[in-house]
């Protein structure tokens, strides 16, 4: 399915012999530069499974890497078969269009046309076309508390997967926002279900992969991989573990496929470069246009632009998965004949490698990845201490800044590693970070868990109070304060926002304090500056035109605005106020 070159004749043989011979040799050139810059990843523990890549419509690398079995399996190979998670979302995307060419339903209908029992106060206000581009505001049955951890490897049919979350508030009014949700596309799949009077898996099969021929692509219905098959795997500081177990009718038609880099360069081609599987041209246009018209996100996939080299807007089709030691990725360049396929038994993140492979592509630099820093502090923890390990890490850091990677992640993988036996090691591996890096998010809230773990629920609740400090009004912080049974401070529920630089300029200027001491505000490179008389200025993080909240605290100054300019600030800590005029004009 793949097209092939066609020889421009017209300039000569001599012409067209050199051009082929130049054409060839670049060619030649790009697929030792992207398999050496897979295998890179690959020896760093980064990337263990299949890709082809494909360049101007013919394979550019087609390849494997690792074990397809730690536990003495084989090889994995270009025909293996992954577990492909969300990948599955736009195979049941097709399967519903197909089904509305075939008039058995229609995408504008709401989903109490096809579901009679489906709660009637949301019946109707929900359509398949909300489904489809995530904006129906449904609450996804994976983000339930415990759920992926407790209730994982339980059977479900897909009504009782729905109904775990049919009857809680939607986040907003359907096709107003966009948010993420298995369960709506496990509807999609109940959807298909009813008007064929087929299986999701013999319905997926008739009317979408049948018609592609893609073979090796299907419902993966055991618990355990069948010859033939990757197994996934997680991949810890030491080596790789069996992944955990998943009952197949808990993903269903949100992720639960497998497939192999070349069925998914075949479904590629034929459905987002040919047009192949839908009768009309329209039907595709539909299915890659964003459900939002200030969205990325279509029918079952990413719709972007992307400026890449010298080739500005250049548009891009793209998901990821990832499910229980799987990873996946495929990102379709349709005006370039260009894709990047990549399937992965160890649960990786494919995001970097697949954007130096999109820079390959385009003759661009690729950044090289880095060796992990976890794995090189381990040994210094188990034979020296948290302490020597930790100063080890800010002294690498500072000395030699390119040549690990030093990111929170690390530090998190880290600590995990003695999280179940050691609790205490990690909270003091992760409290020397948040130490140094105190805005990062994660592992504040990381932190927070393991003192709750430990049963230290005050200072679960301050990490988690000053993570809001730099990330105010972050949901998941409040919402994790809340289930602490604390309530954040007002100034720190409120999001920072985007103010105008011009209209920044309005609270410029100086403050009485008192007789000798002022507040000096500044604005510099588009962010406003305080400062004290005689001590460093602090940024001020807009969170309306005339508020602001002090980095790194719960202190805000509420500027006091009248034509244009600011008379005076008010600074506010907890129920204190402190009102400071403004010095002159």
């Amino acid at each position: 399915m793949y097209r092939h070159r066609k020889s421009a004749w017209k300039y000569g043989v001599a012409a067209v012999l050199a051009l082929g011979l130049a054409s060839a040799v670049e060619a030649q050139s790009r697929a030792g530069r992207a398999e050496g810059y897979l295998r890179s990843f690959h020896d760093l523990r980064l990337f263990n499974g299949a890709a082809l890549i494909v360049d101007d419509g013919e394979v550019l690398f087609e390849g494997a890497f690792g074990r397809s079995d730690f536990a003495g399996g084989g090889a994995n190979a270009p025909g293996t078969r992954f577990r492909i998670a969300s990948l599955t979302k736009q195979f049941t995307a097709a399967l519903i269009l197909r089904l509305e060419e075939e008039q058995l339903l229609r995408v504008e209908d709401p989903v109490g046309r096809y579901i009679e029992e489906y709660p009637p106060e949301n019946a109707e206000r929900i359509t398949l076309h909300h489904l489809l581009t995530h904006t129906s505001g449904l609450p996804s049955y994976t983000n339930m508390p415990g759920f992926m951890e407790w209730e994982a490897a339980t059977p479900f049919s897909p009504d009782e997967i729905i109904a775990l979350t049919w009857e809680d508030p939607l986040s907003f009014e359907p096709g107003t926002d966009f948010e993420y949700s298995n369960s709506g596309y496990v509807l999609l799949g109940w959807i298909a279900e009813r008007v064929t009077g087929l299986s999701y898996d013999e319905a997926l099969r008739t009317y979408v992969l049948d018609p592609l021929e893609l073979r090796d692509t299907g419902y993966d219905h055991g618990l355990w991989p069948p010859e033939g098959h990757a197994r996934g795997h997680t991949r810890d500081l030491v080596g790789y573990r069996p992944a955990r177990l998943i009952d197949p009718s808990v993903p269903y038609a949100a992720g639960m496929l497998y497939s192999t880099v070349g069925d998914l360069a075949r479904w590629a081609t034929g459905l987002f470069v040919e047009g192949s599987l839908f009768r009309d041209t329209e039907t595709l246009a539909r299915m890659t246009t964003p459900g939002l018209e200030s969205g990325s996100y279509g029918y079952g996939v990413g719709v972007r632009r992307r400026d890449i080299e010298r080739d500005l807007g250049v548009r891009a089709i793209e998901h990821s998965g990832g499910i229980f030691g799987f990873s996946s990725y495929l990102r379709v360049f349709p005006d370039h004949g260009r894709l990047i396929v990549l399937l992965d038994n160890t649960s990786s993140d494919l995001g970097p490698l697949v954007q130096g492979l999109t820079n390959v592509l385009w003759g661009a630099e690729a950044v090289r990845p880095k060796p992990s820093i976890a794995e090189r502090l381990l040994p210094i923890v188990q034979a020296g201490g948290v302490e020597a390990a930790m100063s080890r890490y800010d002294n690498w850091r500072r000395t030699r800044p390119e040549e690990y990677d030093y990111s929170s992640g690390q530090i998190l993988r880290l600590a995990g590693h003695f999280r179940e036996d050691d609790p205490d090691t990690a909270i003091a591996i992760l409290e020397a970070y948040a130490a140094g890096t105190p805005e990062t998010p994660r592992v504040r809230f990381a932190l927070s868990e393991l003192h709750e773990e430990v049963g230290a629920l005050e200072a679960a609740s301050a990490h988690i109070r000053d993570a809001l400090t730099y990330n105010p009004g972050m949901p998941r912080l409040l919402e994790r304060l809340s289930d602490l049974g604390v309530e954040p401070d007002l100034a720190l529920r409120l999001p920072i926002v985007r103010v105008d630089p011009g209209d920044l300029s309005s609270v410029v200027g100086e403050y009485r304090i008192d007789p000798t001491t002022t507040l000096t505000v500044t604005l510099e490179e588009g962010v406003l500056m305080a400062a004290r008389t005689g001590e460093d200025a602090f940024p001020l993080l807009p969170q309306s035109p005339t508020t602001f909240l002090m980095h790194g605290s719960a202190v805000q100054f509420v500027f006091e605005v009248a034509d244009g300019v600011a008379g005076g600030v008010s600074v506010v800590e907890a129920e204190r106020r402190l009102v400071f005029p403004r010095i002159g004009n």
